[in-house]
């Protein structure tokens, strides 16, 4: 049985968030024995299916495990910087908000606005910023990793050395933006928190990543490491 049968045994959030086309499925499971379980109102059913390398392929399991292994990869990646977009936009649009009620007299009016602006800078960073993202020729790292996650995605055998080095690159330029983004919000949000709390205004909070994955999940606990449930003989 080819282990295209993924989407009927591998748990729903281990697709990568909706962040391009590429990014459309999750990672195809390894091949194994599953538990797979179906609920019918009171009625729950189980039974035992088992995933093979199609017989005409050319790669080896070592070949099906690393293909497998950089995918995850790239699946976490593409959900951290969903995260890691969610928190600068939360910034951005508080700091916007809250400027609308302060007098533009106001020292505080201009660091909100300043604030705003600095995140959605770096928000650019991240994500294409024109209407259509990638068609109109815009590409950030969001479209840079959803792009590998497909190429690696398409194919179950080993991904290539530059596939490999890429995500390592692509990983590096994702946690530079999110340092300077921590750097900004610890710098400036205890001195604007301060002059909101004088305005009777509530202060503005970074969305952490543990907080955005309860919110994904409807508050239940995240499976660690966004690997899907299996059972092996």
């Amino acid at each position: 049985m080819s282990n295209r049968l993924k989407a009927l045994i591998e748990q729903a959030d281990l697709a990568p968030p909706a962040a391009a086309f590429e990014a459309a499925r999750g990672p195809l499971v390894l091949p194994g024995t599953y538990t797979v379980k179906m609920t019918k109102g009171d009625q729950t059913y189980t039974t035992k299916l088992n995933v093979v390398i199609d017989p005409r392929a050319k790669y080896t399991l070592e070949d099906r495990k690393a293909q497998f292994d950089l995918a995850t990869k790239l699946s976490a990646m593409l959900g951290h910087m969903s995260w890691a977009v969610d928190a600068i936009v939360g910034v951005r649009d508080s700091a916007n908000q809250r400027a609308a009620k302060v007098p533009a007299s106001d020292p505080l009016h201009k660091q909100l606005l300043d604030l705003a602006a600095s995140a959605d800078k770096l928000r650019s960073e991240i994500v294409a910023t024109k209407e259509g993202g990638a068609i109109t020729g815009e590409e950030r790292l969001r479209e840079y990793v959803a792009s590998v996650y497909g190429a690696v995605s398409s194919y179950d055998g080993r991904p290539t050395d530059e596939q490999v080095a890429r995500t390592q690159v692509l990983g590096r330029e994702l946690e530079d933006v999110i340092q300077k983004f921590q750097k900004l919000t610890s710098a400036q949000l205890p001195g604007i928190n301060a002059g909101l709390e004088k305005q009777k205004q509530p202060p503005i909070k970074v969305l952490t990543e543990a907080d955005w994955q309860k919110q994904r999940a409807g508050g239940a606990p995240k499976q660690a490491a966004n690997m899907p449930v299996r059972e092996m003989d």
